[in-house]
C-alpha cells in the first residue's frame, strides 16, 4: 500500500492537512503503507495514473483513489475489521458533513495565516509555482500576507469557538475515543506545525489538552511533527 503526500525541502516532513486525514485514518485501522513524499511540481506528472492534480493519492493493490474523503471509505470498506472509522453509518454522514463545515471557517483563514511559511519551507521551483498558483488565491502577494496575517489568525482563532465549547465537555470529537472527524480537525494543526513557527491557538484554548492527546496516538505519528527551522 503507497500513500502519495506533500512535502517540502525537507521529504521527511509531509504538510498536507489532507494527506495527513488519511495518514492517520490508516492508522487508526492498522494498516501500514509506504509514504511516496511528492513536491508540487511533481504532483501533476506522477500522479497521471490516477487522474489527480492534488494529494492524496492511496494505491493499494490495483486500487488507486484520489481524495482524502474517498480514502477514508474505501480503507473502512475494504478493511472492516477492527475500530470503525466512522462509528457506523450515521457517523459516517457526521463526518462528511463535518469535512465540509471546517472549509471556508477555518482551512481558508488557516492559509492565508500559513501561506508565506509554506512558501519559506519550499525548494525554488515550487517556490515560483505556489506564487503563481496561491497568490491569486489570497488576492495579495506571498510578502503582502507575510505582513497582513493577523486578521486572518483573529478570523480563524474565533471560529474555533463552537469546536472549544464542545471540547469543554467531552474527550474527543467522536466522544470516549477520537476517529475521523478527530483526524479531520487534527490535520490543520499537523499542517500548521510543519509548517510555521505560529501560535495558532490562544493561550487558553481548551483544544490544547486534545492536542496532547491526539499527539500521543499511533506512537506519536502526529506529535513527532515538528518544524525543523
Amino acid at each position: 500500500m503507497k500513500l502519495y503526500e506533500l512535502v517540502g525541502r525537507d521529504p521527511n516532513m509531509p504538510f498536507s492537512p489532507f494527506a495527513w486525514r488519511s495518514k492517520l485514518a490508516l492508522a487508526h485501522k492498522g494498516l501500514k503503507f509506504e509514504s511516496v513524499p511528492l513536491r508540487f511540481t511533481e504532483i501533476a506528472d506522477t500522479l497521471s495514473f490516477a487522474d489527480s492534480k492534488t494529494v492524496p493519492v492511496l494505491v493499494d493493490g490495483e486500487n488507486i483513489i484520489p481524495d482524502s474523503w474517498h480514502i477514508a471509505c474505501y480503507i473502512q470498506d475494504a478493511y472492516p475489521d477492527g475500530a470503525d472509522l466512522f462509528g457506523g453509518p450515521r457517523g459516517r454522514a457526521a463526518a462528511h458533513l463535518f469535512g465540509f463545515q471546517m472549509g471556508m471557517p477555518l482551512l481558508m483563514p488557516l492559509f492565508r495565516t500559513l501561506v508565506s511559511d509554506i512558501y519559506k519551507i519550499l525548494d525554488e521551483r515550487d517556490q515560483d509555482f505556489f506564487r503563481k498558483t496561491r497568490e491569486p488565491r489570497i488576492g495579495c502577494t506571498i510578502e503582502d500576507a507575510a505582513e497582513n496575517y493577523h486578521d486572518a489568525l483573529v478570523t480563524f482563532q474565533n471560529n474555533l469557538i463552537p469546536y472549544e465549547a464542545y471540547l469543554k465537555s467531552s474527550e474527543y470529537f467522536c466522544g470516549d475515543s477520537p476517529a475521523y472527524q478527530d483526524y479531520c480537525f487534527y490535520s490543520l494543526f499537523l499542517w500548521a506545525r510543519a509548517t510555521s513557527p505560529k501560535s495558532i491557538l490562544k493561550e487558553d484554548s481548551p483544544i490544547k489538552k486534545w492536542l496532547d492527546k491526539m499527539d500521543g496516538l499511533f506512537d506519536g505519528l502526529g506529535g513527532n511533527i515538528k518544524l525543523i527551522k
